[in-house]
């Protein structure tokens, strides 16, 4: 049996999330913090996958994030995503304590539970209504060029 490649950035990023967790007990916090991100990001690109959306940079993922928030009237789940970022953030500034790290990492596990279920939901009726919305759907959206040949 083939595994999709959604289902492949689950997997992934359970994986990431009991690793960050195995790090924060280790006391390394840089990467604790670094794993949670990377299991927050697969999960959102587990949805993106789900939903045939563009997800292959950063900015993407908070739009996906954005975009799910907006469907399901639900922004907790922008709240969650911006914890989870702020890990990212700390594997390269090292300014979160131990505390702050496990409740970002507990805020990351939340979001990713969410994705997962939302996942499994089919996408509610969506109707951009405002610039920055028509705008954020394109990105979504809009499929890459063929490559170049020549």
């Amino acid at each position: 049996m083939t595994i999709s490649k959604a289902d492949k950035y689950t997997e992934i990023s359970r994986y990431l999330l009991e690793e960050s967790r195995q790090q924060l007990d280790r006391g390394d916090l840089i990467q604790a913090s670094e794993k949670a991100w990377g299991a927050t990001a697969h999960a959102v690109k587990s949805l993106a996958q789900t939903r045939g959306w563009n997800h292959t940079r950063h900015d993407l993922l908070a739009d996906v994030v954005d975009q799910i928030s907006e469907e399901w009237d639900n922004t907790g789940i922008q709240t969650l995503f911006r914890s989870a970022n702020y890990l990212h953030n700390n594997f390269y500034e090292h300014a979160m304590t131990p505390t702050q790290v496990r409740g970002a990492i507990n805020d990351a596990a939340a979001l990713i539970e969410e994705l997962h279920a939302l996942r499994q939901q089919p996408p509610r009726p969506f109707d951009p209504e405002t610039r920055d919305q028509q705008t954020r759907f394109r990105k979504l959206t809009r499929r890459p060029p063929p490559p170049k040949t020549t």
